[in-house]
């Protein structure tokens, strides 16, 4: 099964034992635009001009020479930014190929199993998924009475984080309808929607860990008790269900 990793991993290490240390280098959408958080339809207008892939990667074959990170990836990145970097990788033999793409996928938001699933099977390319929680929504914590702790992110920075606003606004009723359909699915199965939500992401092939934000040790266990938790063909069957209905309310 992939491991779970603590933000940031841009570069983690741990004093345990059994964790390897962890160098990769990650570029966020490589100097072009994307359409991102919340976004589904690519508008060539907003495109940019930027630091050249080459130049980028150059930079980072020299940082690996220089023994400051051991490997390259991507985030939000799309099949294009993939294909487009492991293309110029190849030109030249300094040029460090990426080794992952760190984009989001939950219960709530499954794009990466459209293109980017095909390119990072293809290319041996894994997926590090990010907020497998959609920020907390899938824990059920915002749907309590009281709303959430006050310190919960949404609540917290209510306003003032752009991609809470874009992709997990729950003023949208389809992704508190898909939400609360999963938070049942959970209680049908006697499971926490953590454990769920968690384990949902862990079972997918090309996944090679979950990353996620922890500020208290409860919510920490909760993530970890996930790892062994197997979900059945019955559970995987209601899930899709509910994708089918409410196809990526969060992308």
């Amino acid at each position: 099964m992939p491991g779970i990793l603590p933000r940031p991993l841009t570069t983690a290490c741990c004093a345990c034992k059994q964790t390897t240390l962890i160098f990769i280098r990650f570029i966020g959408q490589i100097g072009f635009y994307v359409p991102m958080f919340g976004e589904t339809e690519y508008d060539p207008i907003r495109q940019f001009s930027s630091v050249g892939i080459e130049e980028q990667l150059d930079a980072l074959g020299r940082a690996v020479d220089a023994g400051k990170i051991r490997y390259t990836g991507l985030s939000n990145e799309t099949p294009y930014g993939v294909m487009k970097s492991i293309q110029i990788a190849e030109r030249a033999s300094r040029r460090p190929r990426i080794v992952s793409v760190q984009n989001s996928y939950s219960l709530l938001c499954r794009t990466f199993d459209s293109g980017m699933a095909e390119c990072c099977h293809h290319e041996r390319i894994s997926l590090l998924a990010y907020s497998p929680l959609a920020m907390g929504i899938l824990s059920g914590k915002y749907f309590l009475p009281d709303g959430g702790s006050a310190h919960a992110r949404l609540n917290l920075f209510k306003g003032r984080y752009s991609e809470a606003d874009s992709r997990y606004n729950l003023s949208n009723n389809i992704i508190k309808a898909a939400s609360m359909e999963y938070l049942h699915i959970a209680g049908k199965y006697g499971l926490h929607p953590v454990s769920l939500a968690i384990a949902f992401v862990l079972r997918h092939p090309l996944v090679a860990s979950a990353v996620f934000g922890a500020t208290t040790l409860w919510q920490l266990r909760e993530v970890l008790d996930a790892m062994k938790v197997e979900l059945t063909s019955e559970i995987i069957g209601d899930i899709n269900k509910i994708h089918g209905r409410f196809p990526n309310p969060c992308p």
